[in-house]
């Protein structure tokens, strides 16, 4: 092997890596934040929750990304550690998806006219979404240009003595799992290893028997980001990384049995992986041999611990035990239909002090969000995220619970009170959603564009963010005590002209020719429509607080008069 060969190998490996690992980035890019709202909303039940995971890490190609991200719920209390084993389970097989594409070797053929697509594509598109998704294929045909640069440059092994012994070593089983444990716990990607063993079997300088430890040991080595993620975060994350590691281990337990009986003169695993191949897929191919035996494993592993998940739970839980205080996020004063039942005007207290809960929270996504303008720290966005992920939380919570309220024998008090707090929740609701789905939307544009707004346009928004806030908390102070006069002040100080004077003063820094206030006009102007917006919902939650103290002006008026 020549120094122009070990020159190849390098660069192959480079280039298989790094589309491995672009390609995750524009696939995840693609599905963006919903990828975190999908496995909280998707994950009620455990066929759900796998399927969830399956599809997750199918789509962003990597189980520790999927883990972290799991892991990073369970930690904020959108998910609960029970609902993140299923999708645990599944990440585990949508991680073998990626090898199986890689096990067709006529795609390397094609790779540079598909990498020669994506990057044409890439300057033709426009969009933001379009041109990911021509990243997407320009990085996939990286990928399997860089496996087949890596197969070509170690052929020359095949008759290399040293190669050739070590590889006799990595046959037994044990060595060969310790050996791709360590190698992806460098890399910190199970199917990149599984994609590396593909390539040496293209260059026949690996057989059967020796890849399949390897990518046992994958299987675990993988697990080191997800433990890695979670140290920063609380015990519940840290349980659900853990939990992982036994998953793989118990995996690589069953099928470290199979390698160990013989049958037919060869390892019973090995014989499963011939003989299914070429009995049900019609192939002898050692690369999809390969892939397949990186994704029996999970399968096998998934038909021996689904039906005993509950037992494995209760002995996890020995070693590592729920600790008090770190429950999942979650109504803390709604406690169930027998309030309700039995005293209405505790359930009424009990909502409100949930709906308060809601407030605080989108009070701090308000005064988050200034901070977030003025930082390039991306994982800021996340966090304010996850804030509207509890609301939305505590939302299906109250609207249900005061729905079912309503259909109590109620006072004509105790009915006003009620209807207006479903009115109240919706609509802080939506202002959660106006920051999550809008602004935090604009937010990342900017700074995905590096976009840089002028000093006086950015002393405007300033301006109008730190009015909302203040108008938030104003509303805040008379949501908590039912200060009507607080209320009628925000509804005086209303003014919507403010706003439509920020605009004026930027269209006429459009008309004078700046720069950066050409550069920047959709997204300013964006951000002062969703502003105003937010002032609209505040405005009209003051408005239902005024409502209510008229109707229980006219009530006082009716009793006096009875």
């Amino acid at each position: 092997m020549n120094i122009f060969a070990i020159f190849k190998l390098i660069g192959g490996l480079a280039l298989f890596l790094y589309g491995m690992s672009e390609m995750n980035k524009h696939l995840t890019s693609i599905a963006g934040a919903r990828m975190k709202v999908v496995m909280v909303t998707l994950t009620k039940g455990r066929f759900r929750g796998y399927l969830t995971g399956l599809g997750i890490t199918m789509i962003n190609q990597s189980s520790s990304a999927t883990t972290v991200l799991e892991a990073a719920l369970v930690g904020a209390g959108l998910l609960t550690f029970q609902q993140s084993l299923a999708v645990t389970l599944g990440a585990e097989l949508g991680s073998t998806f990626l090898p199986q594409l890689v096990a067709f070797p006529s795609i390397t053929k094609v790779s540079t006219l598909i990498a020669a697509a994506g990057l044409f594509t890439s300057l033709l598109v426009k969009t933001k979404a379009g041109k990911h998704t021509a990243m997407t294929i320009f990085t996939f045909g990286l990928l399997f240009l860089g496996m087949d640069m890596t197969s070509t440059a170690l052929t020359p092994l095949r008759t290399y003595d040293p190669f050739i012994s070590l590889m006799r070593r990595v046959e037994t089983p044990i060595l060969g799992i310790l050996f791709g444990m360590l190698f992806t716990m460098i890399i910190q990607s199970s199917g990149a290893t599984t994609g590396i063993t593909i390539a040496m079997a293209m260059a026949g300088t690996i057989s059967l028997e020796q890849a399949v430890p390897i990518n046992l040991g994958a299987a675990v080595g993988t697990c080191i980001t997800a433990v890695l993620g979670s140290l920063a975060l609380n015990w519940e994350a840290k349980r659900s990384a853990y939990i992982h590691v036994l998953f793989q281990l118990i995996g690589v337990i069953w099928v470290y049995i199979l390698l160990s009986i013989p049958y037919q003169g060869e390892r019973l695993y090995i014989w499963m992986l011939r003989a299914f191949c070429e009995k049900v897929l019609g192939t002898e191919s050692l690369a999809r041999q390969i892939a397949m035996g990186f994704t029996f494993m999970p399968v096998i592993n998934h038909i021996i611990v689904f039906p005993c998940l509950d037992p494995i739970v209760k002995l996890f839980n020995k070693v590592f035990p729920e600790r008090e205080g770190e429950k999942p996020f979650g109504p803390k004063y709604i406690i169930g239909e027998r309030l309700a039942e039995g005293n209405v005007g505790l359930a009424l207290v009990m909502a409100r002090k949930e709906i308060l809960r809601v407030g605080e929270l989108v009070s701090t996504m308000l005064k988050e969000s200034r901070n977030v303008f003025q930082s390039v720290d991306e994982s800021k966005i996340d966090n304010l995220r996850e804030m509207d992920g509890k609301i939305d939380i505590l939302h299906k919570a109250i609207i249900p619970f005061l729905a079912r309220l309503s259909q109590e024998e109620l006072s004509k008090k105790e009915s006003l009170r009620c209807m207006n707090y479903l009115y109240i929740q919706n609509d802080l609701e939506s202002i959660g959603d106006v920051i999550d789905k809008n602004i935090l939307v604009l937010v990342k544009k900017k700074l995905d564009e590096k976009l840089v707004f002028s000093k006086d346009g950015t002393h405007e928004l300033e301006h109008l963010l730190y009015k909302l806030d203040q108008n938030f908390k104003v509303l805040l102070e008379a949501l908590k005590d039912e200060n009507f006069d607080l209320a009628r002040r925000l509804k005086e100080d209303y003014n919507e002209e403010e706003e439509e004077k920020y605009k004026k003063l930027h269209m006429e820094r459009l008309a004078s020719g700046k720069n950066k206030s050409i550069a920047t006009s959709s997204v300013h102007l964006d951000l002062i429509n969703y502003f105003t917006t937010i002032n609209g919902h505040i405005s009209y939650i003051a408005d239902r607080l005024l409502w209510l103290e008229s109707k229980k002006k006219k009530l006082k008026q009716i009793e006096k008069a009875s």
